[in-house]
């Protein structure tokens, strides 16, 4: 028997653990560099959108392109309000329609496919005004179901419990009617229709 076989059989072991262990190290440290990235482009992406958005007259308003134009006026509002010591009485100090603007976005960002999502992300005084701010953009059928689950989520309804049968057929339905292009298209011709309220940098 070689001398120190011992040794070599604690290298022959160690090999495999060595390279799974480098292996992980590798993935982590690109799951962290991608992460990093992401992140550097979301910042990028809101400060194009704040330069973009801020002052903007309502000329440039009607040409610029739906998905930017929910965005961008979402995230004035989210800094101006982020700006604020208490942020919730801070929205409803804002106009009506700067609050139904936000709160479409909140639905475009936080729904997941399901109504129940965004009721679940989102309390007052964003997930009162959901109902009201589909309407404003003419999504009616939306509207309607997500009237149909508030009152299971609203926390000042103590008369009205969590019906899973509905809830399920409401998400179903929802997935089923939901169009991204067609929701971002209302919304940003809600806000494009309502210009003076987005226009002339008061939101900052």
């Amino acid at each position: 028997m070689p001398k120190y076989w011992y040794l070599w059989a604690l290298i022959i072991i160690l090999i495999p653990i060595t390279v799974y262990v480098c292996y992980k190290a590798a993935v982590a440290s690109r799951q962290a560099r991608l992460e990093r990235e992401k992140t550097i482009e979301e910042l990028n992406n809101a400060k194009s959108l704040k330069n973009e958005f801020s002052g903007i007259s309502a000329a440039d308003l009607e040409k610029a392109d739906d998905a930017r134009v929910l965005s961008g006026m979402a995230l004035l509002v989210d800094l101006k309000l982020r700006k604020e010591i208490k942020p919730k009485e801070a929205f409803e100090k804002l106009s009506e329609k700067k609050q139904l603007a936000y709160t479409l976005n909140c639905i475009l960002e936080d729904t997941d496919g399901t109504v129940s999502a965004f009721y679940k992300r989102n309390t007052a005084p964003v997930s009162p005004k959901a109902v009201e701010a589909l309407k404003a953009a003419g999504l009616d059928d939306l509207a309607e179901l997500f009237d149909e689950l508030y009152p299971m989520y609203d926390d000042d309804n103590e008369d009205v419990s969590l019906d899973i049968e509905k809830i399920k057929a409401a998400d179903e339905k929802f997935g089923r009617l939901f169009d991204k292009e067609e929701f971002i298209s209302s919304a940003a011709r809600f806000i494009k229709d309502n210009a003076s309220e987005f226009t002339g940098g008061d939101l900052l």
